[in-house]
């Protein structure tokens, strides 16, 4: 299962990004996109590639304290 990323712009300005892991996640990313391109706003997709995670380790084992996953750019047509 993937995570996709959409970067949402109007007029060269960032408004914010919407990011979906669902089973359906490219689904849902592809019609958001196209009802967001119909009203003039520009897009860039990216897709998680990786994970970076911080774990901490003591004698009692291994917690995994956060994951952020990385990106890198997709293309629409996929």
């Amino acid at each position: 299962m993937n995570t996709y990323r959409l970067i949402i712009h109007n007029r060269d300005q960032l408004l914010g990004h919407f990011e979906s892991s669902t089973p359906s996640a490219r689904k849902a990313v592809t019609e958001i996109a196209d009802c967001l391109k119909r009203s003039g706003y520009q897009l860039e997709l990216l897709v998680a590639y990786d994970e970076k995670r911080l774990v901490e380790s003591t004698s009692q084992g291994v917690r995994l304290l956060s994951s952020e996953p990385l990106f890198k750019p997709a293309s629409f047509n996929i």
